[in-house]
């Protein structure tokens, strides 16, 4: 009994270390570890730089690798600047996306490296590829803004006060890139940075595409700081929600811009309204010919199957020029050699040089000369045909 109790004891600290809990679960009372189940660790979900850099190259320029590393505000200002500015930043993001996967997967070694930096600045050091992005984006936002106020009136009301809401559009740009990652920032800073200099902009009106500049300063002086609070973790389905969304509302800006204000200058100088140039262009004989062509290729598609209809996309393409040949001429196509002959005699008698004066000759010259070079483009078409026609027959015979 004695040499029992002696084994106990000595057992007693290597039973003891090998029942140290490696989840750090504690529960009421002593632990009995041969009744109660251990807890498991949930393995956490990271993200791989192969699928960042996969999709970088598949939808870079509409932010899908930022989606995917949930950065949805950096994807959205991508969205909203072409990758941002003409693909400056998606370029920017192929050398980047290695931190970036650190920075949601929160590696053990980054977040040592993050938090020794936080504890020698009180605040987000200067970053100049960040401020130059919030002038910059903030600048084109307020133009937006501006820009997409009717300056017609709406059921007999004027709008035009609203665009003095274009700060806003700097604001919420200079508020969404400096709340990008690790920093953070109030949108009250932004915003009254933004409307800082609108009072002088009355003396100077000028003064008013500075504000991007204030408000940035701003910003970066007084609202920002670090986030030392985790990610907030959204579903998917909520995430795209508000992306689209904040998609709608862009797409709505840039619409009513267009529709309203965007006018095209003709040859006279006159100023026509886009909405009503591009109604023109519907009516218009090209675009009839081209919804005709393509009703076509449909319907041959449906019909004939894929091989019709290529052979027909490339006949209406008109490789040969035929096609606008007979135009020139003022015939059908697939008109017989008569009435070819008999229209090309009309028009070269009507645009001959001869015929017109000084100031309409070198108009009737290039007339004449088309008219001739799709006859002679024809008449080449035919004899080439005939050639074709007659060398088969002999195979045959």
């Amino acid at each position: 009994m004695e040499s029992q109790e002696w084994l106990k004891e000595l057992e007693a600290p290597v039973r003891e270390q090998n029942d140290v809990n490696p989840t750090g679960y504690v529960a009421g009372g002593n632990l009995d570890f041969n009744r109660r189940p251990r807890p498991r660790t949930r393995k956490k979900p990271t993200k791989s730089i192969w699928i960042a850099y996969l999709l970088w190259m598949i939808g870079g320029w509409c932010g899908l690798h930022l989606l995917y590393l949930r950065r949805d505000k950096q994807a959205f200002i991508w969205y909203t600047t072409i990758g941002g500015y003409l693909g400056v930043g998606l370029a920017r993001d192929f050398v980047r996306l290695p931190s970036y996967v650190r920075d949601v997967n929160e590696d053990e070694q980054y977040i040592k490296e993050l938090t020794e930096k936080m504890r020698k600045c009180k605040k987000p050091p200067f970053n100049l590829v960040r401020f130059v992005g919030q002038i910059l984006v903030g600048n084109s936002w307020s133009f937006i803004m501006a820009a997409a106020v009717p300056r017609e009136e709406i059921f007999g009301f004027s709008i035009m006060p609203l665009v003095h809401l274009a700060p806003i559009g700097t604001a919420l740009a200079v508020w969404i890139i400096g709340n990008i990652g690790r920093e953070q920032g109030q949108f009250k800073w932004a915003l009254m940075g933004a409307y800082a200099v609108i009072p002088l902009s009355f003396i100077h009106p000028p003064l008013s595409n500075s504000n991007a500049i204030t408000s940035t300063l701003l910003f970066n002086m007084k609202g920002k700081e670090w986030r030392r609070t985790p990610y907030p973790k959204h579903h998917i389905c909520k995430r795209l929600m508000v992306m689209g969304a904040c998609w709608a509302v862009f797409c709505g800006l840039w619409a009513s811009h267009l529709y309203f204000n965007v006018t095209v200058t003709d040859k006279h100088g006159e100023e026509i309204k886009l909405r009503d140039a591009a109604c023109n262009f519907l009516n218009s004989p090209l675009f009839l010919e081209f919804q005709r062509n393509l009703y076509v290729i449909y319907n041959d598609t449906i019909v004939h199957g894929w091989s019709t209809a290529w052979t027909n996309f490339v006949e209406l393409l008109d490789p040969h020029g035929e096609i606008h040949a007979y135009k020139v001429l003022g015939v059908e196509k697939g008109a017989n050699q008569e009435d070819i002959t008999a229209a090309y005699r009309k028009l070269v008698r009507e645009w001959h040089p001869d015929r017109h004066k000084d100031e309409k000759k070198d108009e009737a010259h290039v007339k004449f000369m088309e008219v001739q070079e799709a006859y002679d483009r024809l008449s080449l078409i035919r004899n080439k045909r005939l050639k074709r026609n007659q060398n088969g027959g002999e195979k045959e015979s």
